[in-house]
């Protein structure tokens, strides 16, 4: 299937003004995103063709002028076979919703990110936004299946087609036509869309920012402040104001200090008032530097602490486990609970094995496993990870010509168990830069299942995603 001159891979997504597909350009065989305004039959009777697909090409060529780091590239706008409209942008594997484990119920638990990530993404996030806010640009519809991340984890905010210039009232939106996101719009924005303007946009940063440090949404007067540090509580339901009021280890050890200053930020960020929320995006930027500051000063007076106040229980280790060596194709109906893990693709048990570091490789005694410390040099794609593994034997790397890629099986035992916070204290047995990470099972023909190794979950890939390949290798009886 073509649309104008590019050949359809399948499709990304789907909503109300149309379609986004994954696509290749023949000629040069790059992969990118292609939308397409092919809107549902109510909203065209609502709004009409004409509008929406004025509204389409302005999207396009705002996002095209528009040029930022972190606000995701044009390349091409032009009109199909049959006259639609569309427009091709950067193309990304991942976005922060998938990463976070959203679904279309969007108020159930998600996967908690590690604060310094969540940093790094808000941080770049409202650095897009302070460009566009500049330009005079109201985003509308941040929310974290609006973030795409690079190879380079790098965020870049797509979805253009719900921004406005500030001031500009919209002559064609229906009063029945609702703009943004249920959970991440403003409350002013979902009353009176036309008046949003950047408190809004930063109302739907704090949402996201929340979301990724605890889990969850922000309910009432909450200020997520129980959240990522080693051995870390949950918040206390049943506290009045929703804070959890306990330190993660000891009172003596940890100050109240990085609560109240939590508890500040998403309090001024999820103001319901917008003149009682930030109004800039730099502002938000210099406070969220401030609370970085004071929850990198807990984690090292933590890490100060000796070193058995943070050692876990001693429980004895399984001398030999079986673990699956073969790869499977599971078919797109798998379960992931059939693969002994839970509704977001986390250990839901146990403990992750005791490991020895042996310079370039660590070992897995229970196991029998012998790991990469560092695999690839760069991110690949699947079939490609297999060469990887072959020129490995080849090399005989490590004294070993048995490397392959490992089964989702081998993989989980690198992963920790759900909701677990760890390794701020101590440096990591595995390079961290290398979160994606190719499994030797396949899901279809066109995808294999991957793990997030920093994150600790499994998920599916395309086989043309760019992922790290870690090899293992057997122990010989």
């Amino acid at each position: 299937m073509l649309i104008g001159r590019y050949e359809v891979l399948g499709l990304l997504g789907k909503g109300g003004m149309g379609a986004v597909y994954k696509a290749r350009l023949p000629e040069l065989g790059k992969i990118v995103a292609l939308k397409l305004l092919a809107p549902v039959e109510q909203l065209a009777d609502l709004v009409g063709m004409d509008a929406l697909e004025s509204q389409f090409v302005a999207e396009a060529r705002l996002m095209a002028r528009l040029n930022h780091p972190n606000l995701s590239a044009v390349w091409d706008l032009d009109e199909d076979q049959r006259g639609r409209p569309y427009f091709v942008l950067e193309y990304a594997c991942h976005n922060l919703g998938g990463v976070m484990g959203e679904t279309y119920r969007v108020e159930e638990p998600s996967r908690r990110l590690r604060p310094e990530k969540a940093f790094r993404y808000t941080r770049q996030t409202l650095h897009a936004l302070a460009r566009m806010h500049y330009a005079g640009v109201i985003h509308r519809d941040i929310k974290p299946f609006n973030l795409l991340l690079s190879d380079e984890d790098t965020v870049k905010v797509i979805d253009f087609g719900l921004s406005k210039l500030r001031g500009e009232v919209d002559p064609n939106r229906h009063p029945g036509v609702k703009v943004g996101s249920p959970y991440y719009a403003a409350p002013e924005q979902e009353d009176d869309p036309d008046s949003a303007g950047p408190p809004a946009d930063l109302y739907a940063v704090g949402v996201t920012l929340y979301r990724m440090l605890s889990g969850r949404l922000p309910h009432g007067d909450v200020g997520a402040c129980g959240f990522g540090l080693p051995q870390g509580k949950e918040p206390d339901a049943g506290d009045e104001d929703g804070l959890s009021r306990e330190a993660p280890l000891d009172s003596t050890v940890l100050s109240d200090a990085l609560y109240s200053q939590c508890e500040a930020f998403f309090r001024k960020a999820l103001a319901p008032n917008p003149a009682d929320r930030y109004q800039t995006a730099e502002a938000m930027c210099a406070d969220l530097d401030a609370f970085e500051a004071r929850w990198r000063e807990e984690v090292e007076a933590i890490c100060a602490v000796p070193e058995n106040w943070l050692d876990e229980a001693d429980e004895p280790q399984p001398e030999q486990v079986a673990v699956r060596s073969e790869p499977i194709k599971t078919g797109p109906r798998f379960e992931l609970e059939a693969f002994g893990l839970d509704h977001l693709g986390r250990p839901a048990a146990g403990r992750r094995p005791t490991f020895e570091p042996l310079g370039g490789t660590v070992r897995d005694p229970a196991a029998r496993l012998v790991w990469q410390r560092s695999g690839s040099p760069y991110p690949m794609g699947w079939d490609e990870a297999k060469a990887y593994v072959d020129a490995l034997n080849t090399q005989n790397f490590a004294g070993c010509n048995r490397w392959r890629l490992p089964t989702v099986a081998e993989l989980s035992r690198l992963l920790d168990p759900a909701g677990e916070v760890r390794d701020y204290c101590m440096d990591p047995l595995f390079d961290h830069e290398q979160r994606y990470l190719w499994s030797a099972d396949r899901r279809t023909f066109t995808q294999a299942w991957m793990v997030n190794a920093v994150m600790g979950y499994v998920d599916r890939a395309d086989m043309t995603c760019r992922l790290w390949a870690r090899a293992v290798c057997t122990e010989e009886d």
